[in-house]
């Protein structure tokens, strides 16, 4: 039986202005971040999240940013209340931040919920996977090994991050990296919960996004300065991932900073 009841969640992509409100609310609010880096408070505490890195607010509690937000920074958000006496000894029994021992996993069921918000709203679905997200933030890492391949995942993760707009493969980084194209992708497919490839397109369309909210290019020259030689196939992969054309995604967005998928 569910011990949370998930009320809404999103996925903060910064354009390198603003910060985090200051403000109280009466939920709890798990945040975690998927890249960059965030600086938050909360009740005279303060928290500087990296990737990997999640942070439980709590109801009744004043908390805001610390300061501005980094061009780079990717964060989820999600909103829920406790079931009962059992669900609210649990929250206050937890941490208020930590690292995941599975960042992939952990982004992984964000991703899943907001399609399941998408498509149903709040429920048991989404309920579901609130306790999946509460059991990720509370898993630590597993040891030497585990925590050499993390090192490898991240590594790979930032080479991605600074050469995104290069020629960038699988095996062009496994190259970079000196290992194997096949034990890279198991490696992030374990930490990540997709592909190298799919993590590069990720962060190419991410990107792409800033360039086309900017306003000053056209989606063709988007698509060449974030890394995409195909146009064809940079339209495919847009909409695939953000269910618009990237057109209609500047149209949509261009009034308010994006803040869901």
């Amino acid at each position: 039986m569910e011990t949370v009841r998930m009320l809404n969640a999103g996925r903060f992509v910064s354009r390198g202005r603003g910060r985090h409100g200051t403000r109280v609310i009466d939920s709890y609010e798990l945040i975690y971040v998927d890249a960059g880096k965030l600086e938050m408070f909360e009740a005279g505490r303060t928290f500087r999240l990296s990737a990997g890195e999640w942070l439980l607010l709590r109801p009744g509690l004043r908390h805001g940013g610390l300061a501005a937000y980094e061009p780079q920074l990717v964060f989820y958000w999600g909103h829920f209340v406790p079931r009962g006496a059992e669900g609210g000894a649990r929250l206050e029994a937890m941490p208020s931040s930590g690292r995941s021992g599975r960042p992939g996993r952990f982004g992984e069921y964000y991703r899943l919920l907001l399609s399941e918000l998408r498509e149903s709203g709040p429920g048991p679905g989404a309920d579901l996977l609130a306790e999946l997200l509460l059991l990720e933030a509370g898993r630590r890492s597993e040891g030497k090994a585990e925590k050499a391949a993390s090192g490898l995942a991240e590594r790979a993760r930032t080479h991605i991050r600074l050469h995104f707009d290069e020629s960038l493969s699988t095996a062009l980084l496994a190259e970079e990296l000196q290992c194997s194209a096949d034990y890279l992708n198991r490696l992030c497919r374990r930490s990540w919960g997709c592909t190298v490839t799919e993590e590069i397109n990720r962060v190419r369309l991410a990107h792409a996004c800033r360039l086309l909210l900017a306003g000053k290019l056209n989606v063709k020259e988007v698509a060449y300065e974030s890394g995409f030689n195909d146009l064809a196939y940079f339209r495919r992969r847009f909409r695939a991932l953000y269910g618009q054309t990237p057109a209609e995604y500047r149209k949509a967005h261009s009034l308010g900073h994006v803040n869901t998928e």
